[in-house]
């Protein structure tokens, strides 16, 4: 099957997908809609709102699963925060959708979304980790099964506004364990994908 060659990563997913956590060198992080520090109030990102990402046209969704490369060339990630941060608490909150489509394989679907927390780490960006997450890919009539660890993974990196000078950035670039599946399947399968926030827009990570 036909390697992909991805464009960085700026990517999810979510697949993953609009989701987000992270290991950061802050435990303080909040979500701002506008370019401030501190964000104010009424710019905030809060409980219940929604945080969407689409995957990048230009990019190709990449997991490398031992016996095939598995791509995809859409994808869309929906998520609600649920902590929405402050001076001594992280972002937070679980992945509502994550959705594949445009693949080379029979079936790629994530189960369960998991839960996300995004950590600060300077110049209004920050790093992604998962929790609980689990997806299923079938190719040639393989079946892989892989799931994110339930203590976290670290999936990749937020690139606010800030520095793209648009939307944010989800930049996906992780490897996930297998949990059940041929014996063809890889342990640990590489994912890559690039995604573009489409809520909030602008968005940038923010110190609290």
């Amino acid at each position: 099957m036909k390697y992909v060659k991805m464009l960085g990563l700026a990517a999810v997913a979510a697949l993953a997908l609009m989701a987000f956590v992270g290991v950061g060198s802050a435990s303080a992080t909040t979500l701002c809609k506008t370019n401030s520090t501190p964000c104010p109030a009424e710019w905030k990102v809060k409980k219940g709102d929604k945080l969407t990402a689409s995957l990048d046209p230009k990019t190709t969704a990449l997991l490398q699963a031992g016996f095939a490369n598995v791509t995809c060339t859409e994808s869309h990630v929906e998520g609600t925060v649920e902590n929405e941060g402050s001076e001594t608490e992280t972002v937070s909150g679980p992945v509502t959708s994550v959705t594949f489509g445009s693949c080379n394989c029979e079936e790629v679907k994530v189960n369960v979304g998991g839960s996300l927390e995004l950590h600060y780490t300077e110049k209004m960006n920050g790093t992604l980790t998962s929790k609980g997450a689990t997806a299923t890919v079938k190719c040639a009539g393989v079946t892989c099964k892989y799931k994110t660890a339930a203590s976290g993974t670290h999936m990749g990196t937020l690139t606010g506004s800030d520095a793209t000078g648009g939307a944010a950035t989800l930049d996906i670039a992780t490897h996930l364990e297998k949990h059940e599946g041929s014996f063809l399947c890889a342990n640990s399968a590489e994912w890559t994908a690039s995604y573009v926030v489409t809520t909030p827009n602008p968005l940038y990570v923010d110190a609290s």
